[in-house]
């Protein structure tokens, strides 16, 4: 993955959340609003993600991203994803327990809101990545989604390349949500800092299937899906 700084929003050549230096990170760079935990998904329940991803959405068909909407009633109660799978709803409970002690207590309310929060509307966003393919560097749509967008692995400076490991989890909100393009380098393999703690010989990577979750917030009105930009 790699980030470039658009804060400027020029026309010009940007540097990007994760444009490609040499050697991908392992850890998170000095972006404010961009938080990779030491935390991984548990592996029972990221097999059990795949599974369902790869059997209801993926299996035998030509496509490799599928668009989900819910709608929450309540940050913590039955209804933190009322309209989204069963499976989702049950890594969103997850993230959320697993994230209260490595967030500040402001972005984890913006990301899992009390029970007595307004609904909001909430897209999950199904990515298979097969090796060599990537996606564009891009901002999140600015009219259609909030702040506060989590980002999930269950499967394998001005411009900075990260290397997030199986089963990782990465947030966006504020400048690294508004002021920097992600996106992925469609590549066979990535020159990675060598270690647990990216300290030791670079090593060569080679990827495999990869498959990403992401929640986001609509912003309202714009769970009218087809419709207009608001």
């Amino acid at each position: 993955m790699y980030a470039v700084n658009d804060a400027e929003g020029s026309d010009s050549e940007v540097d990007s959340l994760f444009d490609e230096p040499q050697i991908a990170m392992r850890t998170a760079p000095p972006i404010p609003g961009l938080f990779i935990p030491p935390i991984r998904l548990p592996l029972e329940l990221a097999n059990d993600i795949v599974q369902q991803c790869m059997s209801l959405y993926f299996d035998g068909r030509d496509i490799n991203q599928i668009m989900l909407f819910g709608r929450i009633a309540s940050g913590h109660g039955e209804g933190m994803g009322s309209g989204l799978p069963t499976f989702l709803i049950t890594l969103l409970h997850c993230l959320a327990e697993m994230l209260r002690d490595h967030l500040p207590e402001k972005v984890h309310e913006m990301l899992f809101p009390p029970k007595d929060a307004p609904p909001r509307a909430r897209q999950a966003i199904l990515n298979l990545y097969h090796p060599g393919e990537g996606i564009s560097p891009h901002v999140d749509l600015l009219k259609r989604f909030d702040d506060g967008i989590i980002g999930a692995g269950p499967l394998d400076m001005n411009h900075w390349d990260l290397y997030l490991e199986e089963r990782s989890v990465l947030v966006l909100s504020e400048d690294a949500r508004y002021d920097w393009t992600h996106g992925i380098d469609g590549k066979q393999k990535d020159f990675v800092s060598g270690g647990v703690d990216g300290q030791g010989e670079p090593e060569w990577i080679e990827r495999g299937t990869r498959l990403s979750i992401t929640f986001r917030w609509l912003l309202p009105g714009a769970d009218i899906v087809g419709g207009p930009d608001p």
